[in-house]
């Protein structure tokens, strides 16, 4: 298929629904020099009236760390990742010298990570290589846990808490306090956490219950998929358990409902797995196949080579239509039919058969290398484990349990009754059975509604073991305010046999300490022998191993099984219980509600990072607030358009939310994010966007009826960066696209399918390579020469590359008014296109493009800048001069890729002007390797010259040159897809060498001549 067919068949890549068809605006935005907003309720911050004091009330308040003096060295054992002489203990730290980097390796959340630490503070949170779950990358979210370190909003002391209000305490009192509660309560204790996966944590909760004369403990989980997914597997094979999915061995994947790429169980192991198969690399031979079905557009779903858009609710029945497309293959599938007919149930999900009929025929010719996986907030119908039952169904009919469905190394074995857990809690605290309640990480008046308030007072004593004062801890009686993970010791089994270990990188900043230290001093200052949670966690682990030095090995790797020992799946398929299939119930037909999780603030939790808040959704480009998806059927029947707040009503519910029109959604799909409306997270996370969790139901987050959906007559500006930085390919030029695509199919028969032909002769004079445009001699580069390469098959838009690149460069946020008028600072950005008809969301594909700058090589912005502030480097990179700029923005307005960022604000700047990076402790985490930039500066992607210049000096001291893949970008490094090279163009073995000159390869507006140093490999999926 020529290049111009492919195109056309595809419709165009269009970024917005809102511009569609109206070229003058479209146009006017790509001519600008920086986005401008038209509202006229931020006329203030574009007259440049901007008060300073709104950016710093997001960084929050409270004194603490007002000096690096004040930054205390372990006195436990800590080790180094890479290889150095560890001081016996009892010895000095003389082996760390001042003024150099070192990296410890610790785990948080199942992923393995190394702390990047330099004189006593952490700086930086890179994935561990070594580790099986995160193979080296991070995701966004826990490429910002590094800014929770450092929140002032973070507890800092023990506190009695009296009608909501906190004072202030010390540890001996609080102590005192539980101590004569607990005896007074014997065998009434009950304590509530949230899913554990510490072994060790668990074995000293056991001994604390023990030595206090009895009690209970209950993980509790508001929205956890895997208490569907572990009563499934016991209805199915007998057995609760949550089986490891194994991505990097299916062919062909079928997701409902599930954001495996966003936050669903072990995301970042899985999205690391998924993209090892849209390697292509290798010639495009084992390209998997993957279709989405789901009820609210998701990272996930956008990576499918084929999304069905369902109904919130409709879960189990598309399954069910899988089903019966599966049985007319010949797959004996018929028992869970019960009559139903695939016409039939394609008539009432309103979907195409056909497109069912090919989902069933590609999971068919895989069997036993392909999967099908459901799961998730916005699965979490009433029906949620009967679609787990039906999704075993499935991958046991297709012979896919004991290969690509790994039980014999789950994630999780028994039982997650968390709901049930809750619910025993709940009788137990309405009976007066609780004596004193132990709350840890858990914030149920949040989730779980206000009335858990009433609840928690009939308990004798409540204490929350949190890191701040929450919704729940202004509840209770007292607050034990807990350590940072990385203040923390601790262990993890994120897979059945695979253990890593938490270890910390700097001491508590505040008076808090760990959970486990917390049930050690409450039990009498002992337990298991032990008076710190250290003692007793390296006594254990020096037993397990059998010896001090195999723990201290431990320590540096982080992990008992490397990603480089990571074996197959290996299981025996198990017998499939058909006596646990039930009849699908039919639901009526109208709008229903799916609430679901962003990959960026989650269940609330990281509410109060800015650096999450501000972060682009993937799929709508929305920063800072919550709002209602809309299909355009949907809101077009109802005169809605984005912006306008619309109220919407379930049968016990209501809530006022401005509106956001999605494509890609089901015309009776409403989607609404929860994690907002916080109101006791900090100053940044309190008072943004709406509780969403009051709509759900009993448990049900998902096929919520919606009884009426209306206008307000109000509107509401979000803070969407989808219509900033817009790029123009020429105008009347519409077969130029900025993201080039083509099929799998035609891949094979020619790699350069899809991509347009170059408009850039290039022509040779006296032997040597120059452009057709002034003929001007390409500059050669005797040594190094860097150059950036984006496989766009690859890339999923996980966003994690942006946070990465903010943490490493000290790139500010800057609030949700200044995001308003197009001033958001992200160095790296990614582009948001939809590919197809916005009327047949069935058929619309979503494809995403980071952009950062291009590092030209005739860089129309080094040759406008008065004072030459921006210069061409000696290894071809495009360089900025902070202390030159004088902010004429010339060079932004002749940047064709609206790349560049001004300062209009002294972000990183107090009151008074003097560097203080905000508020204290917060400029602890500055990175010391880049300059922190002031108002009146322009600035961009330096392709992480810092990182450039620390490795060439290591190499140069060593007498060598850089090896490849030695020197990495901080999104490079972190990206869960593989999906960015960076190094030596002029090394010609080298991995971005060999990328740029891969008939995928092409360059952005290209046709401009100005010779971008970054190439990108045209997107490449299977047709449909």
């Amino acid at each position: 298929m020529d290049n111009k067919n492919f195109q056309k068949e595809k419709k165009a890549h269009w970024l917005s629904f809102e511009l569609r068809g109206k070229t003058e605006e479209t146009k006017e935005l790509q001519r600008s020099e920086f986005f401008t907003s038209p509202d006229p309720i931020i006329a203030r911050i574009k007259s440049g009236e901007f008060d300073r004091k709104t950016f710093l009330k997001l960084m929050g308040a409270g004194v603490a760390m007002t000096s690096l003096n004040c930054v205390r060295k372990p006195v436990e054992k800590i080790v180094p990742y890479v290889d150095l002489k560890v001081p016996d203990e009892g010895e000095t730290y003389d082996f760390v010298k001042h003024g150099h980097s070192y990296y410890y390796a610790t785990v948080h959340n199942g992923n393995g990570i190394l702390v990047k630490s330099r004189d006593g503070r952490p700086l930086k949170l890179e994935g561990n290589p070594d580790h099986p779950v995160s193979q080296g990358s991070l995701s966004a979210a826990a490429q910002a846990a590094i800014f929770d370190l450092y929140d002032p909003d973070r507890a800092q002391d023990p506190a009695s808490i009296s009608g909501g209000k906190e004072t202030k305490i010390d540890w001996a009192t609080l102590d005192a306090k539980v101590k004569e509660a607990l005896n007074a309560n014997k065998g009434k204790t009950v304590i509530v956490t949230r899913p554990l996966d510490s072994p060790s944590t668990k074995e000293l909760i056991g001994e604390f219950l023990k030595a206090i004369g009895g009690g209970k403990h209950y993980e509790v989980s508001v929205t956890s998929s895997e208490e569907a997914i572990s009563k499934g597997q016991a209805a199915s094979y007998g057995k609760a358990l949550v089986p490891n999915y194994r991505f990097d061995l299916a062919n062909a994947v079928l997701s409902i409902d599930c954001d495996f790429m966003g936050g669903w169980i072990s995301s970042q192991e899985y999205q690391k797995d998924f993209s090892k198969r849209r390697n292509l690399r290798n010639g495009g031979k084992e390209v998997n196949f993957f279709v989405a079905a789901e009820s609210v557009p998701t990272v996930t779903g956008s990576n499918a080579d084929l999304r069905l858009p369902i109904r919130p609710g409709d879960q189990t029945k598309f399954a069910l239509a899988i089903a019966a497309a599966l049985s007319e293959l010949g797959a004996n599938t018929k028992d869970a039919l019960n009559g139903a007919t695939l016409s039939g149930l394609a008539g009432e999900l309103g979907l195409d058969a056909e497109n069912i009929k090919k989902t069933a025929k590609a999971l068919w010719q895989n069997r036993g290398k392909s999967l099908v996986v459901a799961g998730g907030l916005s699965a979490t119908t009433k029906d949620a484990v009967d679609l787990q039952v039906l999704v075993n169904y499935l991958n046991s009919a297709l012979d896919n349990d004991g290969k690509t469905v790994d039980h014999s190394s789950p994630k999780k074995e028994g039982l997650a009754n968390y709901s049930g857990n809750l619910k025993s809690l709940t009788d137990e605290l309405k009976q007066g059975k609780v004596g004193v309640l132990f709350l840890y990480d858990t914030n149920l008046v949040y989730q779980a509604g206000e009335t858990w308030k009433d609840s928690l007072h009939k308990a004798a004593l409540v204490v929350s073991i949190s890191d701040r004062a929450d919704e729940t801890a202004l509840a209770s009686n007292y607050l034990a305010p807990t350590t940072h993970f990385l203040e923390s010791w601790g262990d993890a089994e994120v897979t059945k046999g695979i253990f890593s270990i938490q270890q910390p990188a700097i001491r508590p900043l505040f008076r808090s300490r760990s959970f486990e230290d917390s049930l050690i001093a409450f039990a009498g200052g002992s337990l298991g022998g032990e008076s710190v949670y250290y003692e007793y966690l390296k006594k254990a682990w020096i037993k397990k191993l059998g010896s001090k030095q195999k723990w201290e090995d431990l320590l540096r790797v982080g992990t008992t099984v490397k990603a480089s020992e990571r074996k197959a799946a290996a299981g025996a398929s198990r017998g499939f219980n058909r006596a646990a299939l039930k009849k699908v119930s039919s639901s009526p037909a109208g709008a229903r509600l799916a609430l679901y999780e962003k990959i960026s603030i989650g269940d609330g939790k990281g509410a109060n990072n800015s650096l999450l808040q501000e972060l682009p959704d993937p799929v709508t480009k929305v920063t800072w607030d919550n709002y209602v998806l809309l299909s355009p059927q949907l809101a077009k029947e109802k005169g809605i358009q984005s912006n306008d707040v619309v109220i919407l009503k379930t049968d016990k519910q209501s809530i006022e939310l401005p509106a956001q029109v999605q494509p890609g959604m089901h015309k009776d799909a409403i989607g609404i994010a929860v994690g907002y409306g916080r109101t006791a997270a900090g100053v940044v996370g309190n008072g943004v966007g709406k509780n969403a969790y009051a709509l759900s139901e009993d448990g049900v987050f998902s096929g919520i009826a919606v009884t009426s959906i209306e206008k307000t007559g109000k509107t509401y500006k979000l803070a969407c960066t989808q219509h900033h930085h817009m790029m123009s390919p020429g105008f009347g030029y519409p077969d130029r696209p900025l993201i080039q695509s083509t099929s799998i199919e035609d891949y094979r028969q020619d790699p350069a399918s899809g991509k347009a032909e170059s408009e850039i002769p290039k022509i040779k004079k006296d032997g040597k390579l120059v452009y057709a445009v002034g003929g001007n001699p390409v500059h050669e580069y005797p040594g190094y020469r860097w150059g950036m390469s984006v496989d766009l098959t690859a890339c999923t838009g996980c966003s994690a590359c942006v946070i990465a690149c903010q943490v490493e460069n000290n790139i500010p946020a800057v609030g949700r008014d200044e995001v308003r008028v197009g001033r958001e600072m992200h160095w790296i950005r990614i582009d948001r296109y939809y590919i197809g008809d916005p009327d047949k969301p069935e058929d619309l594909q979503v494809a995403h493009q980071p952009v950062m700058c291009q590092h030209c090589e005739n860089a129309p912005c080094e040759t406008v800048c008065p004072v030459a502030a921006t210069v061409h480097g000696s290894e071809g990179t495009n360089d900025m001069i902070y202390n030159r700029c004088v902010g004429t923005r010339y060079c932004s307005n002749n940047c064709p890729f609206k790349v560049r960022r001004y300062n209009w604000a002294q972000h990183w700047y107090n009151e008074t002007g003097a560097q203080k990076g905000a508020r204290p402790p917060r400029y602890l985490g500055l990175n010391p390797e880049v300059t922190v930039r002031g108002r009146g500066v322009m600035e961009k992607c330096t392709f992480c010259s810092s990182r450039i210049a620390e490795k060439k000096i290591q190499a140069k001291n060593e007498g060598r040159t850089l090896k490849d893949g030695e020197l990495k970008t901080a999104c490079q490094q972190t990206c869960p897809a593989d999906a960015i090279s960076f190094g030596n163009v002029n090394d010609k073995a080298s991995e971005v060498a060999k990328l740029s000159a891969d008939p995928r390869s092409y360059r952005l507006l290209e046709y401009l001549n100005v010779g971008p140093a970054v190439a990108y490999l045209t997107r490449v999926r299977t047709k449909i």
